[in-house]
């Protein structure tokens, strides 16, 4: 069958495959990310349409989860919390106090016209206004909370002492304010919400929040026992049983993995501020006697002069500049690179892009954690994004459908992108992010070149740990190592800001599923599916 185009997001995904697969996608996620709202709105509209024919006991008990897992998310969502009721018969303790703060059809349909877009300045201002004129509106906290998350504003900040909701709804809000404080990297405010917001029986989402704010205070037999809590509640949360493990047991430094042979290799097409940056912060980790590679990819701006100071300044001329004559792309240049000797000879190869900030200890730890784990090919980090508040970019992915047409990655990050450290551990995978990643000699050797067919761009990497995945070989994720990604790249970058760019990735799409369409099947096994259950808990 041949490849199918879809509109990129979730929602699209879900509807073009069966009741069935959209239960194992769901089952799939679970087993990758936390759920967050629109990710379990998504999986919510898919399974919520279904016709009483279609309709299982498998996807009626799914449904039934996603509705409570998403009224725990949103406690103040008047909607959901009507439907929940319905479904299940109970009815949360403040259903009642969020009826007496609907606010009229009109301005609840102007609500629906708010988002936190390019205007959302303007529409904080409006939001403000029609919060003084209904002070007791959660509908109106909710819409704000989002735009002032999105501004990078402290949520609640300025308008909390000035509404009066209910006191039925004065612990929800401050749940919501303290989770959004968590999400901004405010501890100090969340700690003023957190003792206003704990209730009797608290929900999973609030519990994990809960624990990573005590592991931002260094409690973490605290954290563990709130996340066991969580756990108890909800035991899909996969995510949270690894950080658990990771929580009992951190990450040792791996001082000694530097005493091997290391080849660490970058290549660059004129980004000459950006690869100064790089170089500098490369300067002042921790590489040992690693050999150092920076392939220049027909660069025509000062790349050349700048490499060439960095080079006398921070290595004392440590590093072997190649200077290509044109742009060969990016899988040649990684090519290029692993056939040069002394790559050739490494018992370790790192690969940097040009815009990237590496903490001290990245090369140690991905080195070693490769080394506790002697089944696996590649380590990648947890890639941020730059700002003060901090931002997931990539986590990890696997494949999320694998059908004859079609096959899609699961989603990288959770919707809102704010790092918690729901995501601060170690994970087989099939995908990290190619911006900061380590191979072992073993997997070069067996799966030895990055696809030219992907050139000049994109899907290289992500086809190359696939290669490793199928060729038997573990993908690392390492959560506890922290790269800041400058730039970010794909579908949804170069449809933004270049037709001609977003034919060249939306062509390597195509390729992609003709690359692996003759092995749907053992595609099909690179889920989680094989350790989450095949029924929520009753």
């Amino acid at each position: 069958m041949h490849y199918s185009y879809l509109e990129p997001g979730l929602h699209a995904e879900l509807a073009a495959i069966t009741p069935d697969e959209a239960v194992a996608h769901l089952r799939n996620h679970l087993g990758n990310l936390l759920l967050d709202p629109a990710v379990t709105a998504a999986y919510i509209n898919r399974l919520g349409v279904l016709t009483p024919e279609e309709t299982t006991p498998s996807s009626r008990a799914w449904l039934t989860y996603l509705l409570v897992r998403y009224c725990d998310l949103l406690p103040l969502d008047l909607a959901a919390q009507r439907i929940l009721a319905q479904v299940t018969g109970n009815a949360a303790p403040h259903l009642r106090d969020l009826e007496r703060c609907a606010i009229p059809d009109p301005i609840e349909r102007k609500l629906e016209r708010l988002g936190a877009g390019e205007d959302s300045e303007r529409n904080r201002a409006m939001l403000l206004a029609l919060l003084h004129e209904y002070p007791y509106s959660p509908a109106i906290m909710e819409r704000l909370m989002a735009v002032e998350l999105a501004l990078d504003i402290p949520v609640g900040g300025e308008w909390l002492p000035s509404v009066r909701p209910p006191a039925g709804l004065m612990r929800p809000l401050h749940e919501r304010l303290f989770i959004h404080a968590m999400m901004q990297g405010d501890t100090e405010r969340a700690l003023q919400h957190a003792a206003a917001c704990v209730p009797d029986n608290p929900s999973p989402h609030l519990l994990n929040h809960l624990a990573e704010l005590h592991a931002r205070l260094g409690d973490a037999q605290q954290a563990l026992n709130l996340y066991g809590a969580s756990l108890e509640a909800d035991p899909l949360q996969h995510p949270v049983k690894l950080r658990m493990e990771a929580l009992a047991k951190p990450p040792r430094a791996h001082a000694d993995a530097l005493h091997h042979r290391i080849a660490i290799c970058l290549y660059s097409f004129n980004k000459a501020e950006l690869l100064e940056r790089t170089l500098s912060s490369l300067a002042a980790s921790q590489t040992g006697e690693a050999h150092i590679l920076v392939l220049l990819n027909g660069c025509t701006d000062d790349s050349a002069t700048r490499v060439a100071a960095v080079n006398e300044r921070l290595f004392n001329g440590r590093l072997e500049v190649i200077d290509m004559p044109i742009n060969i792309g990016a899988p040649a240049a990684r090519n290029w690179l692993l056939a040069k000797q002394t790559v050739r000879e490494a018992d370790f190869v790192a690969f940097l892009d040009d815009d990237v900030d590496v903490p001290a200890a990245w090369l140690p730890r991905l080195v070693g954690n490769l080394e506790e784990h002697p089944g696996a090919g590649v380590a990648g980090t947890r890639v941020r994004n730059p700002g003060d508040v901090p931002r997931l970019q990539y986590l990890y992915r696997n494949i999320s459908v694998a059908r004859p047409g079609l096959i899609r990655l699961s989603l990288d990050t959770p919707t809102l992108h704010h790092d918690t450290g729901f995501y601060d551990f170690t994970r087989s995978t099939t995908s990290v992010m190619g911006c900061c990643h380590v191979f072992t000699r073993r997997a070069l050797d067996e799966v030895p070149a990055f696809d030219l067919r992907f050139s000049p761009s994109q899907m290289d990497d992500i086809a190359h740990d696939i290669d490793l995945a199928l060729a038997g070989f573990d993908v690392l994720y390492t959560g506890d190592v922290v790269c800041v990604h400058h730039q970010m790249s794909g579908l949804g970058r170069a449809h933004a800001t270049d037709w001609k760019r977003f034919g060249n990735v939306a062509g390597n799409d195509v390729k992609f599923y003709y690359r692996f369409a003759d092995r749907l099947d053992a595609l099909g096994r690179l889920n989680n599916l094989g350790f989450m259950p095949d029924m929520p808990p009753a």
